[in-house]
């Protein structure tokens, strides 16, 4: 095979430019690497293949509802009111009669120390 001069002449400058020694392994790795890319072209093409994937999400929401709700007294509601109203005077009264008993009974114990004090005596005359 014949190689023109000007071929030659730039593969030596190449060569010694890069420091390659050993022209001849050198021009045949050239030769098998320019026939492959004939052979099989200079960059292989990457294919692209469109995928096309359904995705379904399932997403909470939460809903608040304020309802607003009016209830018509009827009669027995005022019926329990009064029963109601009832219990608490009744409580109020028992209280205030209890107070009174306490009261009266601070009264007597008073009275009772004032009446041993006299006599100085117990209430059986001892």
């Amino acid at each position: 095979m014949e190689i023109s001069k000007q071929l030659k002449d730039e593969i030596w400058d190449y060569c010694r430019a890069n420091n390659i020694t050993n022209i001849d392994d050198f021009m045949t790795k050239v030769l098998k690497q320019g026939f492959t890319i004939e052979k099989y072209g200079s960059t292989p093409v990457p294919t692209v293949k469109e995928k096309i994937v359904e995705v379904e999400k399932i997403v909470e929401v939460e809903k608040v509802v304020e309802v607003i709700k009016e209830v018509p007294i009827n009669m027995v509601d005022m019926e329990m009111d009064e029963k109601i109203k009832n219990y608490i005077k009744l409580a109020e009264l028992g209280e205030k009669k209890l107070r009174e008993c306490s009261d009266l009974s601070d009264v007597l114990r008073k009275q009772l120390e004032i009446e041993k004090n006299k006599n100085k005596t117990d209430l059986y005359g001892e």
